[in-house]
């Protein structure tokens, strides 16, 4: 059995490489997909909670969004209060491309998932969210260093 961290790494990698694939005819990378997701799910989010939501480096979203936004799937709006914050909205075409990443990546579970009875799933989900939770708190304060 590999370690941990190694095989999280492998699902991760995995994962990548399928979705740039499945959206490669939509001229988007994996993580693209992702943050067009995260704005539809919560329109007039700003660039700096999204990076904050995904745990994404921010120049890695950046990009992201430069991305999306000269594809013509979201709008970038500067916020009313503070010029310095860009607030993002999905425009129609993004809301379409949404509801078809969302087809694909359900296609994506439920083949990885396929050999979990309801229990396991249940189960390996909770053991899941235990390990993202620690691993946030180690990279939020370095609890063990």
């Amino acid at each position: 059995m590999l370690p941990i961290n190694k095989t999280i790494s492998i699902i991760e990698r995995s994962n990548i490489l399928f979705r740039n694939e499945a959206f490669k005819h939509m001229n988007l990378r994996g993580y693209q997909a992702s943050y067009l997701l995260e704005i539809t799910r919560h329109p007039g989010i700003s660039q700096e909670e999204l990076t904050r939501n995904m745990h994404i480096d921010k120049s890695n979203v950046a990009r992201g969004l430069m991305h999306l936004s000269e594809l013509g799937y979201i709008e970038r709006v500067q916020d009313d209060q503070d010029l310095r914050v860009l607030r993002l909205y999905p425009n129609e075409s993004g809301n379409v491309l949404a509801i078809e990443i969302k087809r694909i990546l359900h296609k994506q579970r439920d083949y990885i998932l396929q050999d979990f009875s309801d229990k396991e799933l249940v189960q390996f989900l909770q053991y899941l969210e235990r390990l993202k939770d620690r691993a946030l708190a180690l990279a939020e304060n370095g609890a063990i260093l």
